[in-house]
């Protein structure tokens, strides 16, 4: 989220009427209508970014770096 922080809603918001939020140099951004869709990305934006890492590992057996992978293919 860059220099924001995400702060998600208590288990319990229903009973605190809480909302998720997000933080930034002394602001907040109350997440009342938004927060439920901008979880859903956040995870999924992480696992996307699991997966990338697995396959990056996975393509890189002899550790090299995907740098060196693309000026091998691109004959750089």
């Amino acid at each position: 989220m860059g220099k924001w922080t995400y702060t998600p809603a208590p288990t319990d918001s229903w009973a605190s009427n809480e909302n998720a939020r997000l933080h930034r140099e002394g602001r907040d951004v109350d997440l009342h209508y938004s927060s439920a869709v901008l979880e859903d990305f956040l995870e999924a934006m992480s696992a996307i970014e699991d997966e990338f890492d697995r396959r990056s590992r996975e393509a890189a057996p002899f550790g090299n770096s995907v740098v060196e992978r693309l000026e091998r293919i691109s004959g750089v």
